[in-house]
């Protein structure tokens, strides 16, 4: 059958491992329920937890996908994960690139069927090359031969199988826009504060480097003091916001901001007058969708990290967060109101 708005519509989700992601298949979603005047069902199958802790429950499933009538969702095990209803389009969303096992279990299931994949955003990480991803891996501890194979099946299958890219970024005569469809969704769930109104909260958006084990404990603490330092030579007051992978008690000496999920979605998050954080996907976020100002920051002992960067992921930082800059000259940059 042809695929058409007046076409029903069978979701399989895969590749969700953060409540960010979980946001732009919403986004996905919401879009297709204004497009469609029939049901869609979706099949929630979801991709495990980042460093054991951030993980994404069925209660944050159905908070966070759309709400209407037309969406029934289901949480489907075994085989019956990967059967689609007759008479339907189908679609396989993917985050950040297409699982090739998850694919081929649909395409098993559904042999004579059309399955157009769609893949959102995983993150900053999206906007890499061949090169970031199997850095990537490495830092994730994965050994060679494997870290090449790995990246190789990725980006191949990627390229063979995606039929339509739903980022939230997109580059157009040579500039970073946001696509507004993706950003409104994050929007959502901060509509009821405005975007810098506490104008001297600045908010360190940390990264799991001692987790990852990138850095020790006591360097990276070290430079959150330096953070904090600049922050009130600024006139500003610091505000930790620990990423959802850490442990929060690791920041007890500092000003904390408690909260699970990711910083777009927290509207005390958004309430501030800067973010500030090293090369982060939340930092980009906060300062491309909700307009804060924002500063990245390189942190000793990983500022081969920057270098590292593939040509469109710091094109892509720095038209929204500017140059990278030492700690030790956060104050020069960073403009409270």
């Amino acid at each position: 059958m042809a695929e058409g708005r007046d076409a029903g519509l069978h979701v399989v989700i895969t590749g969700v491992r953060s409540l960010t992601h979980l946001v732009h298949v919403a986004s996905y979603l919401r879009a297709e329920l204004t497009r469609r005047t029939t049901p869609i069902t979706v099949a929630y199958v979801g991709g495990g937890t980042f460093l054991g802790r951030a993980s994404v429950g069925e209660d944050d499933v159905r908070r966070l996908l759309p709400s209407d009538e037309r969406l029934q969702l289901s949480f489907a095990e075994g085989d019956a994960r990967w059967q689609c209803p007759d008479g339907v389009d189908v679609v396989y969303v993917a985050v950040g690139a297409p699982g090739l096992k998850p694919w081929a279990q649909l395409r098993k299931a559904n042999p004579r069927r059309r399955i157009r994949v769609v893949v959102t955003d995983e993150g900053l990480g999206t906007y890499g090359d061949w090169r970031t991803r199997r850095d990537a891996w490495a830092r994730q501890g994965v050994q060679e031969p494997w870290r090449s194979i790995r990246t190789a099946a990725v980006t191949g299958g990627a390229h063979a199988l995606t039929s339509e890219r739903w980022p939230l970024y997109r580059q157009s005569h040579g500039s970073w826009q946001v696509v507004e469809v993706v950003a409104d969704e994050f929007r959502r769930h901060t509509s009821a504060v405005t975007p810098g109104s506490v104008p001297r909260r600045v908010v360190f958006a940390t990264q799991p480097w001692v987790d990852l084990g990138l850095l020790n404990e006591a360097a990276y603490l070290s430079h959150v003091e330096q953070v904090a330092t600049a922050v009130d030579r600024s006139g500003g007051t610091l505000t930790v916001r620990p990423h959802p992978g850490e442990p929060a008690e690791r920041y007890a000496g500092f000003e904390l901001m408690s909260g699970h999920g990711p910083a777009e979605l927290d509207p005390e998050v958004v309430r501030a007058g800067a973010v500030v954080g090293g090369g982060s996907t939340a930092v980009l976020n906060l300062a491309a969708v909700f307009g804060l100002s924002a500063v990245r920051l390189t942190v000793p002992g990983l500022e081969h990290l920057d270098n590292e960067l593939g040509s469109a992921q710091r094109d892509l930082l720095e038209a929204f967060t500017g140059p990278v800059v030492p700690a030790t000259e956060l104050h020069v940059r960073l403009r409270l109101g």
